[in-house]
C-alpha cells in the first residue's frame, strides 16, 4: 500500500489509540480523570511519523453488504407447499419466495357453500311457514276472546319466524366472511420478497425460525456498508468517525470512501487470518466487527470484497527521515501561545517546549526542534496535567 496512508492517516490512528486508552482506561483498567490510576499512551515520534523501518500501516479485508435485513414470516397456521429461493440468492420486489398449500382452504369453501344452502333452504322453509300462517290469520274475522287468542298465537309464530330468517341471514353472512378470507389466503398463497436483496437465511426442520423470529431473511441492497474485522490487539488503533478509503481488490485503482460508523465489540468472532492484511495478527486473538457507511456506493456488488485503508487522502508523499517533524494535531499551545507537546518523563507526563520551523499544509505537518525522533509523545487532550502516569505499549487481555 502507498506510503502515504502511513504518513497522514497512521497519525490519525495513534491519535486515536491516545484518546481510547485515556479516556477508557482500556490500559488502567478503566480509570479516567486525572487520578493515580490513570494512564496515557505514548509513541515515539519516529512511530508517529512512520520513520521507523519496521513499522507498516494497517490495512484490513470488508466484504460489501447490505445496511439492513428484512425477514418474511411464515403463518403458523399455515403448510407450507413450495420453497422458490435458497440461501445467496438475489432477489428483487415481487421475486416469488415460497407458497402455502390451498387445498384444505378451497375444502373449506366447500363445506361453507353446503352451509349456506342449508340456510338458504330454510329461510325458504321459514318464509312458506310464514305465508301459511299470515293466510290462517287473514280468516280470523271475529272478535271473541277465543279468535283474539289465536291471532296473537299466529303473530307470535311469525315474529319467531322473521326472527330465525335475520339469524340464518346472519349466519350466511358469517359464512360468506370465511369464504372471502379464505379467497384472500389462496390468492395470496404466494409471498413474495418486498425489497431488492440477497437472501441470507432461510429457516428449516433443524432451525425453525431465525433469531427474530422470520422463516426467511433478506438482506437489503438498496443501501450498502462495508463490514471489516479487526483483532483484539489492534481494536484501539481505530475509532469510530474514522475516514477510510475502500480499495477494489481487482483494480487497484478503484477507490471509494467511507468513515467508520460502528466498532461492534460486544460481538466476538472466530479468528480468520484472512481478514487482515499489513499489520500485526495473532492466529489465537479474538476479532471484532467494524461497519463503515459509503459515502457512494456505485460500482459495488453485495458481497464483494475490498482491501479497507484507514483514512483519505490525496496528499503527495513526503519523507519524515531528513529532520525532525510532527503532525500540527499533535501541538498544543499555552496559554500565551507557545508551542508544546505532552511528551513522557520516566513514566509520567510532561510539557515539553517546542519550536516551529516550515509548515507542509497538504501533509499537515511542522519541522520542529526541541525533541528528536525517540521522544514518547500523547495526543494532547485537555484532561490532561503533569505528572500522570505514561504507557507506550498497549497490553492485549
Amino acid at each position: 500500500m502507498k506510503k502515504k496512508v502511513i504518513a497522514i492517516v497512521l497519525a490519525a490512528i495513534i491519535a486515536a489509540a491516545g484518546i481510547f486508552v485515556w479516556k477508557s482506561g482500556i490500559i488502567s483498567g478503566g480509570a479516567t480523570g486525572s487520578d493515580d490510576s490513570a494512564e496515557v499512551y505514548v509513541m515515539s515520534l519516529s512511530d508517529i511519523m512512520g520513520t521507523n523501518s519496521g513499522y507498516s500501516t494497517n490495512v484490513f479485508m470488508g466484504v460489501v453488504e447490505g445496511q439492513e435485513s428484512t425477514g418474511i414470516t411464515k403463518s403458523s397456521d399455515r403448510e407450507l407447499d413450495q420453497l422458490f429461493v435458497s440461501e445467496g440468492d438475489t432477489v428483487t420486489v415481487g421475486t416469488p419466495l415460497f407458497s402455502y398449500k390451498t387445498d384444505s382452504l378451497v375444502a373449506e369453501n366447500t363445506q361453507y357453500g353446503f352451509e349456506i344452502e342449508g340456510y338458504n333452504l330454510s329461510i325458504a322453509d321459514y318464509n312458506n311457514d310464514i305465508t301459511k300462517t299470515q293466510t290462517e290469520l287473514d280468516k280470523i274475522k271475529g272478535n271473541t276472546d277465543e279468535d283474539k287468542t289465536k291471532k296473537e298465537e299466529l303473530t307470535n309464530q311469525i315474529n319467531s319466524l322473521n326472527t330465525d330468517i335475520a339469524i340464518a341471514q346472519n349466519n350466511i353472512e358469517m359464512v360468506n366472511a370465511k369464504i372471502e378470507a379464505n379467497n384472500n389466503k389462496i390468492a395470496n398463497s404466494t409471498v413474495t420478497s418486498t425489497v431488492d436483496g440477497t437472501i441470507t437465511k432461510i429457516a428449516d426442520d433443524t432451525n425453525p425460525y431465525t433469531t427474530d423470529g422470520s422463516f426467511i431473511t433478506i438482506l437489503a441492497s438498496k443501501e450498502m456498508r462495508v463490514k471489516g474485522q479487526i483483532n483484539e490487539q489492534n481494536v484501539w488503533a481505530i475509532n469510530v468517525d474514522e475516514p477510510v478509503t475502500l480499495r477494489s481488490r481487482v483494480d487497484s485503482s478503484q477507490t471509494w470512501k467511507g468513515t467508520i460508523t460502528k466498532i461492534d465489540t460486544e460481538s466476538k468472532q472466530e479468528n480468520n487470518d484472512s481478514n487482515s492484511y499489513g499489520g500485526s495478527s495473532d492466529a489465537s486473538s479474538t476479532k471484532y466487527p467494524f461497519y463503515i457507511t459509503l459515502e457512494d456506493s456505485e460500482g459495488l456488488m453485495m458481497g464483494q470484497h475490498l482491501y479497507i485503508e484507514l483514512g483519505q487522502t490525496d496528499a503527495p508523499e513526503m519523507d519524515f527521515t531528513d529532520g525532525t517533524y510532527l503532525y500540527d494535531y499533535y501541538i498544543a499551545y499555552d496559554e500565551e501561545g507557545n508551542p508544546f507537546v505532552w511528551a513522557d518523563n520516566k513514566g509520567h507526563l510532561t510539557k515539553v517546549s517546542i519550536e516551529l520551523g516550515d509548515y507542509y499544509e497538504e501533509q499537515m505537518v511542522y519541522s520542529v526542534s526541541g525533541i528528536d525522533n525517540d521522544t514518547l509523545i500523547a495526543f494532547p487532550m485537555e484532561d490532561y496535567t503533569e505528572g500522570m502516569k505514561t504507557v507506550s505499549e498497549y497490553e492485549g487481555e
